[in-house]
């Protein structure tokens, strides 16, 4: 349970368009090449500057162009006006594109509300085809007002004291009132999951309440999705699949493909994971080599697992769904290749970067994934479902986030401390 109402900060402020993964759109027959906004710039911005004349399908792939390639910072303020008109009359009238063309407005710093959610798709094991689901409403109340908001934090600070008694039943009946009256407060909505967690009968009725949580799309509720995984209230719930895919909880293993060459590399990986409040972690050893990385991941694990891939800084990445027996939900295998320079061994990669900014918009990225998922989870699905691209889409990946930052193999106590302070919060 939480006893803070207080939202978390932290000492960063990323803007809207630093986090920006990729849809990639599982109806197009084709898939526009990542780095060619520049070669079709001019068809793009006469489109997007009369977009109800343009061809839906040409709006979709300009916006794919843009958001894979275009770089802000050469874009002139006429530019940057065309664009956005184009994105808005994508977003308000296509129900295919409506997506690209949200993660466009998000590179420009202009926020929209999503229109609608896609939840986890599960990928046919043997065509690699994701299975479509039916979209669901996002959970968006509108706002409270301040006294309904002080009767409601009135209610959900009754609410928990009944749950430090264990009466979790009374606890839940409290701190459903408490939501009622502000639908909007992550504080009672997430302690009311730690009631109902503990409640046979409503167990899904918790989940109902964790992924509204989740839909608010908050930084408050966000860090508290991250509390969530080690939260000893909600141990009913976190061999759940959706109790994963909303919370982001997952078991991992990281193993060494290379041997002492990738020491640094999987080092990096343990403090980039622990800074993203990811615990449940163990190592493994292949004596098998690989010039490049691996991420094996069940269905639930999908949405971290586009964060992880871009975080391991490689751009021959692959992704692969698990498909035998284990306890993990991803498994990292860290390859790179290895060369020896005056009889020395060293990798062409250490892996994460492992400077202070990194990870902290890594945790901001991690925050916007667990608010809207669906991208990321769009991605590995193309990727998976396409393999020949999975190198190219991940390095692009790594790419999209305001350039490529440089590598710190010096830096690692910094992330150290930094992740001490995280995990403090």
């Amino acid at each position: 349970m939480s006893t803070s109402r207080l939202p978390v900060h932290f000492p960063f402020r990323v803007p809207h368009g630093a986090f920006a993964l990729a849809v990639a759109l599982l109806w197009l027959p084709s898939v526009v090449c990542a780095n060619d906004w520049d070669g079709g710039k001019k068809d793009c911005l006469q489109a997007f500057d009369a977009p109800a004349a343009a061809d839906e399908k040409v709006l979709m792939q300009c916006a794919d162009r843009f958001n894979a390639g275009a770089q802000l910072d050469k874009l002139s303020k006429a530019e940057r006006a065309t664009i956005e008109k184009g994105l808005r009359y994508l977003y308000d009238s296509s129900d295919k594109g409506w997506r690209l063309a949200r993660e466009g407005l998000y590179r420009l710093e202009i926020k929209v509300p999503a229109r609608s959610a896609q939840p986890a798709a599960a990928v046919a094991p043997k065509t690699g085809a994701p299975a479509a689901e039916a979209p669901r409403t996002r959970y968006d109340p509108p706002p409270t007002r301040d006294a309904d908001k002080k009767e409601a934090a009135d209610l959900a600070d009754g609410g928990v004291k009944l749950l430090k008694k264990q009466k979790w039943a009374q606890g839940a009946d409290q701190l459903e009132k408490a939501v009622a009256k502000d639908p909007r407060s992550e504080f009672a909505l997430y302690n009311l999951v730690c009631a109902e967690a503990n409640l046979p009968d409503r167990k899904q009725s918790a989940l109902k309440h964790l992924q509204n949580l989740a839909d608010l799309g908050t930084d408050a509720s966000s860090e508290r999705l991250i509390k969530a995984r080690g939260d000893a209230d909600l141990v009913p719930l976190r061999e759940d699949p959706d109790f994963k895919r909303i919370t982001g909880y997952i078991r991992i293993q990281i193993v060494n493909t290379i041997g002492r060459p990738g020491e640094p590399a999987i080092e990096n990986i343990e403090k980039v994971l622990e800074g993203l409040g990811h615990k449940s972690r163990d190592l493994g050893v292949l004596d098998k080599p690989q010039e490049f990385p691996i991420v094996l991941f069940k269905p639930h694990a999908k949405a971290q697992t586009a964060l992880i891939a871009e975080l391991l800084n490689h751009p021959k990445t692959r992704l692969d769904p698990i498909t035998f027996d284990t306890k993990y939900d991803l498994i990292i295998r860290w390859g790179a290749k290895v060369t020896t320079v005056d009889g020395k061994q060293k990798a062409d990669s250490i892996g994460p970067d492992s400077v202070d900014d990194s990870i902290a918009a890594a945790r901001n990225k991690q925050n916007k994934i667990l608010a809207q998922p669906e991208a990321a989870i769009n991605d590995v699905n193309k990727i998976v479902s396409t393999p020949e691209r999975a190198y190219g889409q991940v390095e692009a990946m790594g790419k999209r986030v305001d350039g490529t930052v440089k590598k710190a193999q010096g830096a690692v106590d910094k992330m150290k401390d930094l992740g001490d302070k995280l995990n403090s919060l």
